[in-house]
């Protein structure tokens, strides 16, 4: 695993220039993918951003019980209300980072997009990411070429690259994996001063991500111990530098975290959080994965929690609500099971008798640890998620993301021993064989990525408030779209034939029309103060445009929503530019529970027309369960 047996040319391009390239690059899909993301419009950027905006307002760490009144920041311009949930608890270097570039970039951008400048500490993030991806592949053994082609495979995962594009902890713990694994190969292949405080400073970093990124730094002290025990290396004067660089990186910041808040785990905010939605029938409090019914695996709550788990540990944008085809997925899946063959395979014939110690130490170990990530990690998931609140999040297993890196290196490493002119051909050919295909898996990833990053930017809540749907919006308008049609009010005749005054009161028939309203919900989310509804509807064009979308219930009109939304989206699909305001957003008073829902929404448009809508009962149903 640290000496190529492949032949790399002297000629080409160097290690810098390669790192320097996909750096750039990837710095720049970041920012694509960024500006087509909203404010909010990732999970839980808000919950972030509130220190963040916190920090550079009042100069201090907010308090755990913050805010304790309604607080507007500056960089966002969002409100927090108060009493609002945020994360406390943990080490927070990514909102020191955002600090550092929302001061140093935000000047360039207008105000309503400032958030832009906290962002690209993450995209920064991500260009070290891919970085230290180019480096495991390389130190690993593969060539610069194939190695750089390893490290796109990987960033061009479209949940990675959408997770480096917006505000939050996780890219700052899959960089620090990253760069763990980096060093920690750099440390084995040539031990020195330098590489100890390489190790370090990454085993620093490591201590400062969430809890669950740290499986890293068990692979990495049973490496160092099997090495130290079984390498012939002598480890052990090292160990000084490696720790005392690691708690000059991650010590201050931990005491702060542990002398404001108490800990630093962040398991005070979880359990607040579990708190505040375990009385949400849809939240599923309580679902039993484990050793009920009877079973020691309830198959029924598993396959779902699993799917979704798999599915967004690949691409599940927005707030987990936006998918790829699912032919996408099951390419993903049949790359997964062939690269883990492929893994195993070259493992097991890179075996030899005379090297049995080589053998155990620089692949089946790290091979069996690897695969055992996978099967713990979600266990461990189930588990939590049977004891609190059902989290079925890919973000749980994006610590092994970085370790695909090796599995690539084993899948592509050659397995000739004795070095004669016929292997030196053999090794040639493999090589070529192996780069043509990761050319193949990369063009794939390439062009996935492109899709997801299609289907997150023209979502509706991206499309109207990202930096990309804004420019959108407002070309339709320039173009003329959005203005009224001839048939868009009352007509003097129809208000004469459709008022009346009854007991001196003036009352307008609203007839109901025959046809149903165009449109879909896009979005039914339970909240404190009833169900969150956002879509759009578009009525007949000879009926005039859409202005309420109300729900009754038993008879009686319960709420209202005002249509007012831009959907450029929309006016594009429908090819006609007088739909474009058709959107809707807004919070509909739960009358009854949800198991027996009987809302039903319509649309009443501008000439006094309703018009029946999607079935929202069908959504709030599949939410309880």
């Amino acid at each position: 695993m640290f000496e190529s047996n492949h032949t790399d040319h002297l000629s080409g391009w160097s290690i810098t220039r390669y790192q320097r390239v996909l750096a750039a690059t990837y710095f720049l899909l970041l920012a694509v993918w960024s500006a087509g993301i909203a404010f909010n419009g990732a999970p839980d950027e808000s919950t972030h951003f509130f220190f963040l905006e916190y920090l550079k307002t009042f100069h201090s760490l907010p308090g755990a019980t913050e805010p304790a009144q309604a607080f507007t920041g500056t960089i966002s311009g969002y409100t927090w209300q108060r009493g609002e949930f945020w994360y406390h608890g943990l080490p927070f270097p990514h909102v020191i980072g955002a600090l550092a570039t929302s001061y140093g970039l935000g000047w360039m951008l207008p105000g309503e997009l400032g958030y832009l400048a906290a962002r690209c500490f993450n995209w920064i993030l991500g260009a070290v990411f891919i970085c230290a991806l180019f480096r495991i592949a390389h130190r690993a053994g593969m060539p610069k070429k194939a190695a750089a082609l390893a490290a796109l495979v990987i960033a061009l995962i479209p949940q990675v690259s959408f997770v480096f594009s917006y505000f939050n902890s996780d890219a700052f713990g899959l960089m620090s994996v990253a760069l763990l694994i980096s060093a920690l190969l750099g440390f084995l292949k040539a031990p020195s001063k330098l590489a100890a405080l390489c190790l370090g400073g990454a085993i620093g970093l490591m201590l400062l991500a969430k809890l669950y990124l740290l499986p890293a730094l068990v692979f990495v002290v049973v490496m160092l111990v099997a090495h130290h025990l079984w390498g012939g290396k002598s480890l052990r004067r090292h160990l000084p530098t490696m720790v005392i660089v690691a708690a000059i990186v991650s010590v201050p910041m931990l005491l702060v975290t542990f002398m404001k808040y108490g800990e630093i785990s962040g398991i005070s905010g979880q359990i607040d959080f579990v708190a505040l939605h375990k009385n949400n029938p849809a939240a599923g409090f309580g679902t039993c994965y484990i050793g009920c019914s009877g079973h020691l695996f309830n198959m029924e709550n598993v396959l779902p929690w699993l799917s979704l788990t798999l599915t967004s540990y690949f691409s599940t944008t927005g707030w987990m609500s936006i998918f790829l085809p699912s032919t996408y997925y099951m390419g993903a899946a049949l790359l997964f099971i062939l690269l883990v063959t492929a893994a195993m395979i070259q493992t097991a014939r890179v075996y030899s008798r005379d090297n049995r110690r080589i053998f155990l130490l620089n692949y089946l170990l790290p091979l069996v640890m690897i695969l055992g990530l996978f099967p713990s990690i979600i266990l461990l998931s189930l588990v939590a998620s049977q004891n609190s609140l059902p989290q079925p999040q890919g973000r749980y297993l994006f610590v092994t993301i970085p370790f695909l890196t090796l599995l690539i290196a084993f899948a592509t490493m050659s397995h000739a021993r004795a070095k004669n002119s016929a292997s030196s051909a053999r090794d040639v050919r493999s090589s070529r064989f192996h780069l043509k295909w990761l050319v193949v898996v990369v063009a794939w990833m390439a062009w996935t990525n492109m899709v997801a990053w299609n289907e997150n930017t023209l979502s509706s809540k991206n499309i109207q408030k990202s930096a990309i749907g804004k420019t959108v919006t407002d070309a339709v308008l320039a173009s003329g779209a959005g203005s009224s049609s001839s048939t868009g009010a009352l007509s003097a005749a129809q208000l004469t034939e459709r008022l009346s005054i009854t007991n001196g009161e003036f009352f307008i028939k609203t007839p109901f029309g025959q046809a149903a309203a165009a449109g879909t919900i896009d979005e039914v989310r339970k909240t404190s103060d009833g169900w969150l509804l956002r879509g759009w509807s578009v009525p007949p064009a000879t009926d005039g445009s859409p202005e309420y979308v109300i729900a009754v219930e038993a008879g009686k009109v319960v709420g209202a929503i005002r249509v007012e939304i831009k959907r450029p989206d929309v006016a594009s699909a429908l090819s006609d530019k007088t739909v474009l305001r058709s959107g809707y957003e807004g919070i509909i008073p739960a009358v009854s529970p949800p198991d027996k829902c009987a809302l039903k929404l319509y649309t009443v448009t501008s000439t006094f027309k309703i018009f029946t809508m999607p079935d929202v009962c069908e959504f709030i149903s599949r939410l309880s369960h």
